[in-house]
């Protein structure tokens, strides 16, 4: 996608920093079953969204491999939220642990994956590839045309990404007052700098 180049910047680092955080949950002690897993999905979104604006990025990330991938997240996520605890803990995960808003929340997110992966798929075709601060090449016309039409669902996932994000931090905030395991706040502190990369990633750009 295309974006400008401090944006673009800035997006891989807050990727790059959520990625680091979640790899390190995987090697954690005690990082087994449902957690594991989850942490796994948290770092192939990192690293799919750090590569996302930058013209290798369809090749670290290919779209339809992201698509698949993402689509198994949404399925794991539902079935957490769906199943009230009985296939597993979520126990870390952001202030409050394993509520089910912060699961169902997780849901939106990799479903918001699968759209990304889809509006990625042109790119990959090779019919044009998207660098800050330079044009598309191979018929550029024809991929802002086809991103247009993407525009009022990317304007609702910005909408809905900017909510959550403000919402997280009046969690973590309020997470503040109550003593919790450091890797809880430090989950909270994640979660939160992917929801704020994911409403800057989807704003329409062209």
């Amino acid at each position: 996608m295309s974006h400008s180049l401090p944006l673009s910047v800035l997006l891989t680092v807050v990727f790059a920093v959520t990625a680091v955080g979640y790899l390190g949950f995987t090697v954690r002690s005690g990082s087994t079953g449902v957690s594991w897993l989850s942490d796994v999905f948290h770092v192939l979104m990192s690293v799919a969204m750090l590569a996302m604006p930058w013209s290798w990025g369809t090749t670290l990330a290919p779209p339809v491999l992201q698509v698949v991938v993402f689509a198994a997240a949404t399925l794991f996520y539902l079935v957490l939220t769906l199943g009230h605890g009985r296939y597993g803990g979520h126990a870390h995960h952001g202030p409050g642990g394993s509520g089910r808003l912060v699961v169902a929340y997780h849901v939106v997110m990799m479903a918001a994956m699968i759209v990304m992966g889809v509006m990625m798929l042109p790119m990959a075709g090779g019919t044009a590839m998207s660098m800050p601060d330079m044009d598309m090449t191979g018929g550029g016309g024809g991929m802002h045309a086809a991103w247009a039409g993407w525009t009022p669902i990317r304007w609702v996932l910005v909408v809905v990404f900017v909510a959550a994000t403000v919402w997280l931090l009046v969690r973590l905030t309020a997470s503040a007052r109550v003593r919790q395991h450091p890797l809880a706040r430090l989950d909270g502190v994640l979660l939160l700098l992917m929801s704020a990369g994911m409403a800057l990633s989807f704003i329409p750009t062209s």
